[in-house]
Formats: structure tokens, C-alpha cells, sequence
């Protein structure tokens, strides 16, 4: 039958046609190719369910989309695997915005209500981005679709969590983290926005036991009451003389001693600096260097805990402002300066992350970077330019281990049970009750890139 050509192309019409046609065709099957065809099979980066397609997307749709095509017209069985990422952070906060506005929050309803509530609105708007990648004519096998916490995938996030542990690259310790006060969780180096902005510099006179002081800048006056020590350059003739004595924490007369360490910058500020393992990551490695206390002066919440003395319950930045005036008052104080530094905010809800000392979950990274870079170095693997191998080892030489804990509901809860006796179970399923020792789940669920990382 003729039908007549429209006066102007309709691409919406014409590109909803041809897409429609392919797949009802099943052409974006592998199963299209002939039966004794050579495999060739991509997945997709899972994008987030909670949001809509970005230029980062296009950019990696277009790509495999190219890939694919191309693979699939040499004759071969062409299979590119679709899915989405369940964003544990993005969907709680979407979810907990809905139960504010109700009057209520996941506490109130709990956890179970929750996570009723989270698959509620993964089911209404998370069709929403793949709805987006067909748009773009992404020939993916539709019927192959993955979500990250589909039963099945959801089993082999938890088998290769528990494979790991038996290895010993999974451990639990407290260590510094990056912390989100408001999401109440920590989040990732990914997850941290690092801008410059004008922030202040304030300097005060770090009183010496037995008389004097050592003048000191910083840019979080808070942090002085979770000092372990002062640090000065060891070959920095100003101070030499102070290195072995001990100073007294401002306001809470606590003494710590004054230490010689390289990591310190003579050229910045008065050239000491005064050292928070507990809220700084450089001062966290002077402090494993020097064997120092950690101390943590504040609340999930980033209040200031018991730790800070007098002004335990009071906001990070109301206990900046009574400290700097009671410190002032006290003689203590040199200036303040208008200062350009870099504040980390939290990407999802814009707030300023406070370093923080927490128990979490870790991946040992090393071993498994060691044989990341191996397989570049003897070739298994090419970097295309070469250039960029440079950076490659660069970043696999100084990889932290990976906190791989978070904080939430909305997720791959963690497989460990904890028994009433300190024993600890790693496993899908608590041991039955014995002895009277029971058995309590952990509360934490795994970083979506853990899942993500896995596809």
C-alpha cells in the first residue's frame, strides 16, 4: 500500500516507527544471528532509576550503541545487556521527601514501611530513564533487562560480599570517613563536591605549659577541642625549641605535646599546625605516624559530643562562633582573614562533609590494585592513548581502602549477624539460636557501587 510522503520529516514519528519495528522484529536479539555465530556482548553502565539521561549518558549510549550495531552487522550475535541502578542515596532522599510532606519521616514508619514506600516509587518513576535510552534508539535486548536489586542480582552482590570477607579483603573498623551530617551516612570521594569559596582563616595563640604560646591558624575553630597535638617542622627555627613540650588545648586545658613532623607547610599560615586526626584526613596520617589519640568531638548529627566539654550539644558552627568569643575573651586571639580554600559539600544535599571517625565496612583496595595494574603493565590490558597509563598507575598506587558501608534503608542489606555472645556470622542467613545467643542483623547496606562495580 502507498502512503504519501508528509511535507516535513517527522523524526518523533518516524524514529518511534523504526525503533518500534526493529525490536518487535527482535533484531536487537542476539538470537537473530545465525546459530554457529560468534558472541559479542556488552552491558550497560547501570544509570540511576531516580533521575533523567545527562550528557555524560549520551556520550556512553552513543558509544555502545556503535559498538553494537557495528558487531551485529559482521554477522555476529550481538548482545547488549540493559538495566538500571537503584541509587541508594538519590531514592531515599526522593522517598524521605515524600514522607515529609505527609508529616511523617522513615523513622516514624519504620524500616519495613520504608522500603514499601522506596519500591513504590521505583516502580512509578523508574521507567522514566529507560523510557529516555529507547528515545535515543539504544538497541539494547529489552528482555533482558537488570535492575541492581532484583533477586537474583541482589544474591550475587551478598555471595560475592561474603567471598570477599572469607578472603580477607573485606574487614569492619573504625576509621576517617567523609561523613553527611544530613543524610546521616558516610558517602564516597565520588559523592563529595570540592569548590573553592571564601571561608576565613583564624589565628590564635596555642598556649605552651609552663608559659608562652605558639601562634596557630585554622579554618575550622571547632576542631580545636578534638586536638591531639601541635605540629611544627622539625628543622623550622621559629619553633625547634617547643618540640617535646606539651601545649594546652584552648578552654579545655587539656595537654597534648608539641611534635616535629615534615607534612608541615612553613610557608602557610604561622607554619604550626595543630593536628585533628579525628576530623582531618592529613592529621589522621600524623597521627599514625606519631602513634597520637584519635579523638571524635561530634555527633552523627555534627553536633559536639561530651568530648567537647561545655559545649557538647551545640552545632558544629554555633559551638565555631561561642568557642572563637570564649577564646577572644580569654586573650587568645590573633586576627581573622578572608581566606580562598575548598569546602567539600555533599553532592546530593549540598551541606559542608565533616571528616569523621566511624565504624565501617572496608574493601582491602591494594590487592586487588596490584593486579589492576599488572594487567596494563604486562599487556593483557591497553590504555588508548598511552599517555594516560601514567595516571592509570598514579591513582592504583595511592588507592585508599574502600568504605563500602552506608548508613541507609534503601539497599543490599549488609550479610553480617552479630550474636548476643561478640560473635560475629557473615552469611545470607543468621546460625539458628544456640545456647541463648541470638542473633541481630546489621543495620547497614551496601554502597551502590559495590553493586554497580559487580554488573
Amino acid at each position: 500500500m502507498q502512503q504519501p510522503m508528509p511535507k516535513t520529516f517527522d523524526f518523533k514519528e518516524a524514529e518511534t516507527r523504526l525503533y518500534t519495528w526493529w525490536q518487535e522484529n527482535g533484531w536487537f536479539k542476539p538470537e537473530a544471528a545465525a546459530p554457529n555465530a560468534e558472541s559479542f556482548v556488552i552491558s550497560m553502565p547501570p544509570p540511576n532509576v531516580t533521575g533523567a539521561l545527562h550528557l555524560g549518558h549520551v556520550l556512553f549510549v552513543t558509544l555502545q550503541d556503535l559498538m553494537i550495531r557495528y558487531e551485529r552487522m559482521r554477522g555476529k550475535a550481538a548482545l547488549w545487556v540493559p538495566g538500571t541502578d537503584h541509587a541508594s542515596i538519590a531514592t531515599q532522599l526522593q522517598v524521605e521527601k515524600l514522607l515529609k510532606e505527609e508529616g511523617t519521616s522513615r523513622e516514624q514508619v519504620g524500616r519495613e514501611k520504608f522500603l514499601e514506600r522506596a519500591w513504590e516509587w521505583k516502580n512509578k518513576y523508574g521507567s522514566t530513564i529507560v523510557e529516555q535510552l529507547r528515545l535515543l534508539g539504544a538497541s539494547c535486548d529489552w528482555d533482558r533487562e537488570r535492575f541492581t536489586m532484583d533477586e537474583g542480582f541482589s544474591d550475587a552482590v551478598l555471595d560475592v560480599f561474603i567471598k570477599l570477607y572469607e578472603q580477607g579483603l573485606i574487614y569492619r573498623g573504625p576509621r576517617l570517613v567523609n561523613w553527611s551530617p544530613g543524610l546521616k551516612t558516610a558517602v564516597s570521594d565520588l559523592e563529595v563536591e570540592r569548590e573553592e569559596e571564601t571561608g576565613k582563616l583564624y589565628f590564635f595563640r596555642y598556649p605552651v605549659e609552663g608559659g608562652g604560646f605558639i601562634p596557630v591558624a585554622t579554618t575550622r575553630p571547632e576542631t580545636i577541642l578534638g586536638d591531639t597535638a601541635v605540629a611544627v617542622h622539625p628543622e623550622d627555627e621559629r619553633y625547634k625549641a617547643f618540640i617535646g613540650k606539651n601545649a594546652l588545648v584552648p578552654m579545655l586545658n587539656r595537654p597534648i605535646p608539641i611534635i616535629g613532623d615534615a607534612h608541615v607547610e612553613r610557608e602557610f599560615g604561622t607554619g604550626a599546625l595543630k593536628v585533628t586526626p579525628g576530623h582531618d584526613f592529613n592529621d589522621y596520617e600524623i597521627a599514625q605516624r606519631h602513634h597520637l589519640p584519635i579523638i571524635s568531638i561530634m555527633n552523627r548529627d555534627a553536633t559536639m559530643n561530651e568530648q567537647a566539654g561545655a559545649y557538647a550539644g551545640l552545632d558544629r558552627f554555633d559551638c565555631r562562633k561561642k568557642l572563637w568569643s570564649d577564646m577572644e575573651a580569654a586573650g587568645m586571639i590573633i586576627e581573622v582573614r578572608d581566606h580562598q580554600m575548598v569546602i567539600p559539600r555533599t553532592q546530593r544535599g549540598g551541606e559542608v562533609v565533616e571528616p569523621m571517625i566511624s565504624e565501617q565496612w572496608f574493601v582491602r583496595i591494594q590487592p586487588l590494585a596490584d593486579k589492576a595494574a599488572a594487567a596494563v603493565r604486562d599487556g593483557q590490558i591497553k590504555i588508548v592513548p598511552e599517555r594516560f597509563e601514567k595516571v592509570y598507575f598514579h591513582w592504583l598506587d595511592n588507592i585508599e581502602d574502600w568504605c563500602i558501608s552506608r548508613q541507609l534503608w534503601w539497599g543490599h542489606r549488609i550479610p553480617v549477624w552479630y550474636g548476643s555472645d561478640g560473635t560475629l556470622h557473615v552469611a545470607k542467613t543468621p546460625p539458628p539460636e544456640r545456647d541463648g545467643v541470638t542473633w541481630t542483623p546489621d543495620e547497614d547496606v551496601l554502597d551502590t557501587w559495590f553493586s554497580s562495580g559487580l554488573w
